[in-house]
């Protein structure tokens, strides 16, 4: 396990440099903060006692870790959390973890050195949040993706999906193709489920495509055509917006050849022409709901039951009526 003293070694500066940069408690230059801050997330260093002190302390800020702020859902989810705390006198830190490992513990590394009183996240496959943030007594809620031992703010990703393949359905689909983000992400195989389920019972040919292959937009679209797909369900609506972008610059029409399906109900679904049918999840209700359980942890108020918001379908012009 990394020490202290491994942590001033790498960063380059005394070890009592690396205790007031963790504590708070003195000045250090902008450049040596980043050195010990990097330092720490390359050793995985965790000042366990210091930590628990400063939560002790209960700072006004909390951490947000999302996997992509620049994804309108997701920057509804910030401004959600964002309204609440700002209410109760919290400011919020932001970081973007790309769904990358390496690069969330570097997060947590950081709001944890800034003394930040709790943290509101997406959950990773490998548990490092809990791993990391348990034994230090920081509060913790999962939103959006959350895992399924613990505890957080969702809506159901498999409903989600099931609502999305009805909505085909209803507009008459005879061969529909699933394009989907990383399966590797609980939310997006369950809106897989979700769909596959309802494709089964209603024995709808289909077949899957990764967003990934989009790049390759010659091959999707002899894909479209070879196979007859009227009926195309997208993991979220910045995928629909791609695929609709990609069908339309090959003159098939939207929803007379192809019906198009997305997710989340981002404000671009509404700027598109035809606009995006799509599964509304209620992204900025979601960030207020994480925000006020983590106040109900801060003040040790409530356990954190994992709460499902309820999601509402959208239809409109991309999809056959």
């Amino acid at each position: 396990m990394s020490t202290i003293k491994d942590v001033a070694q790498l960063a380059g500066c005394s070890v009592a440099t690396v205790s007031r940069a963790i504590n708070n408690t003195g000045y250090v230059k902008a450049q040596t903060r980043l050195q010990i801050d990097r330092a720490i997330a390359e050793l995985n260093y965790q000042p366990n006692e210091a930590a628990r002190t400063l939560y002790k302390r209960k700072s006004k800020m909390i951490g947000l870790l999302l996997p992509d702020i620049s994804n309108p859902f997701f920057t509804l989810i910030a401004r959600g959390v964002e309204d609440v705390a700002v209410e109760h006198g919290f400011q919020v830190l932001i970081g973007n973890s790309d769904n990358d490992i390496e690069k969330a513990k570097a997060y947590l590394t950081t709001f944890i050195s800034h003394n930040c009183a709790g943290m509101i996240t997406t959950a990773l496959n490998e548990n490092i949040i809990e791993k990391i943030l348990e034994p230090i007594h920081m509060p913790f809620v999962f939103v959006d993706r959350t895992n399924d031992e613990i505890t957080g703010v969702s809506t159901d990703h498999y409903e989600g999906g099931q609502r999305q393949a009805e909505l085909v359905i209803e507009g008459g689909c005879n061969r529909a193709l699933v394009v989907h983000e990383d399966l590797t992400i609980d939310a997006f195989e369950h809106r897989v489920e979700g769909i596959m389920s309802i494709f089964k019972e209603q024995r709808i040919n289909h077949r899957t495509y990764s967003a990934q292959d989009l790049n390759d937009k010659g091959s999707f679209i002899n894909l479209i055509r070879k196979q007859n797909i009227d009926s195309v369900i997208c993991s979220n609506d910045l995928l629909a917006i791609r695929v609709m972008g990609i069908l339309q610059q090959h003159n098939l029409q939207i929803p007379k050849d192809v019906q198009i399906v997305g997710y989340d109900n981002i404000p671009f679904s509404t700027m598109t022409f035809p606009q995006i049918s799509t599964i509304d999840q209620s992204a900025y209700r979601l960030g207020e709901l994480a925000m006020s359980k983590l106040l109900k942890l801060y003040n040790r108020q409530d356990y954190v039951e994992l709460e499902k918001v309820a999601i509402s379908v959208i239809k409109r012009s991309s999809t056959r009526h």
